[in-house]
């Protein structure tokens, strides 16, 4: 018996000696990924044109198509749809490089996940040609089949299959990858279902009850200042269990743009399709309904999908605008830069935002003097005025508003 307990004790040790040696070579001091340019306008509109050409709304069921999309739109996609990590893609003729850093809890370990995969497309579908986790390299073969084995055994398997029967060829040629799919409804649901955890869920239903409240406390009135409703929005965000206090106002952020900007979050989740609704209220910031839907839809971005995703948004926006629609204006990239910075706070330092908000909002705190910023120019007068975004004035009057936010006590 002694010598049995002597066995397993001498293995145990052994396995967690080669844990640990595994766990020092799979986390790294350096990164692999060193840096992303930011996000821009034109990132953002290509993204937007390859998104609305497969809009699934428009597929019929079975129907057959085809997507092409360029190696810098993938990266802009999976940034779109990561919300951790940095990564990396380049495609050759058959084969894609895919590079991913995250960043861990500092340890004696190291800062850094890192993984590097060679993909190819086989006879069976994609198949990972050579693995690297940190320093460990992983047999492709292993590597995939441990991906399947954990997608099987997982909430995922339905959405996986579903996924394998929709896709039915991908290519992958220098710079593009090429998919041919069969559409099935189905997918879209899943895609929805997926987005969001169960507690975020249940996050953004409270969130939402306490907005409806907020505005029917609201004077009876047909419009009402948005920082009436922010202040005591942000001011109580209704932390619930282990939910910490940035979730609780990136919680609050998301609903309440999605009704300042008139969509149903039931877009997003289904079943808010049975939530109560505030009644009707048009809300504004300085005395414009259109800054306050800037602004509250930017510091939602920035909340949920980090401050260059908000930024490359806001001035895209501003761009199409110039060419044909409202026209490009300083003054909503204003709202949209102060809406970012809130966003930002609510998630960076939101205790910071809390003792901020504590003192009370207006719309002075909300959003700086928009004295003497152009609006309502179209393409020609912008680009003969401003050089396009990124000429020399563009960037004078853009560091111009960066001033007027920082100089606010909100920010400061």
């Amino acid at each position: 018996m002694k010598r049995l307990l002597g066995g397993l004790l001498a293995g145990l040790l052994l396995l967690l000696a080669v844990a640990t040696l595994l766990a020092f070579r799979a986390i790294q001091e350096e990164p692999l990924v060193t840096g992303e340019a930011p996000l821009s306008a034109e990132d953002l509109g290509r993204a937007k044109d390859l998104l609305r050409r497969n809009d699934p709304r428009r597929l019929a069921r079975d129907e057959r198509r085809e997507a092409r999309v360029a190696a810098r739109d993938v990266e802009t996609l999976l940034r779109l749809a990561a919300r951790h990590g940095r990564s990396t893609v380049v495609l050759e003729d058959g084969l894609a490089d895919l590079r991913y850093t995250a960043a861990v809890p500092p340890s004696p370990l190291g800062r850094y996940l890192n993984l590097w995969a060679r993909v190819v497309v086989g006879t069976d579908g994609i198949e990972f040609q050579k693995v690297r986790i940190g320093s460990i390299p992983v047999p492709g073969s292993l590597f995939r089949a441990a991906l399947l084995y954990g997608a099987r055994h997982s909430p995922l398997a339905t959405d996986v299959d579903l996924l394998r029967k929709t896709i039915d060829q991908v290519t992958i040629v220098p710079g593009e990858l090429r998919v041919h799919y069969t559409w099935q409804p189905e997918l879209l649901d899943s895609a929805r279902a997926l987005a969001l955890t169960h507690d975020e869920k249940a996050g953004l239903a409270r969130a939402h009850l306490r907005l409806v409240a907020r505005i029917n406390a609201l004077p009876q009135r047909p419009r009402a200042q948005l920082a009436d409703l922010l202040g005591p929005v942000l001011q109580d965000p209704g932390q619930v269990g282990s939910e910490t206090l940035a979730q609780a106002y990136r919680n609050s952020l998301l609903v309440a743009a999605f009704h300042v900007s008139g969509r149903n979050i039931a877009q997003l989740i289904p079943e808010a399709r049975e939530w109560p609704q505030p009644r009707p209220v048009t809300l504004i910031l300085r005395g414009r309904e259109d800054l306050a839907q800037h602004f509250v839809v930017s510091a939602a971005l920035a909340a949920w999908a980090g401050e260059p995703v908000a930024h490359a948004i806001g001035v895209g926006k501003e761009v199409d605008d110039s060419r044909g629609g409202s026209g490009f204006s300083f003054v909503d990239l204003a709202a949209d830069k102060a809406g970012t910075r809130l966003g930002e706070l609510a998630v960076r330092d939101p205790e910071r935002l809390a003792a901020a908000v504590a003192a009370g909002l207006t719309d002075s705190a909300l959003l700086p003097s928009i004295h003497g910023l152009p609006e309502s120019m179209q393409n020609a007068e912008f680009q003969r005025r401003f050089g396009g975004v990124g000429g020399p004035a563009y960037t004078r009057l853009s560091d111009e508003i960066d001033r007027r936010i920082a100089a606010m006590a909100l920010f400061r």
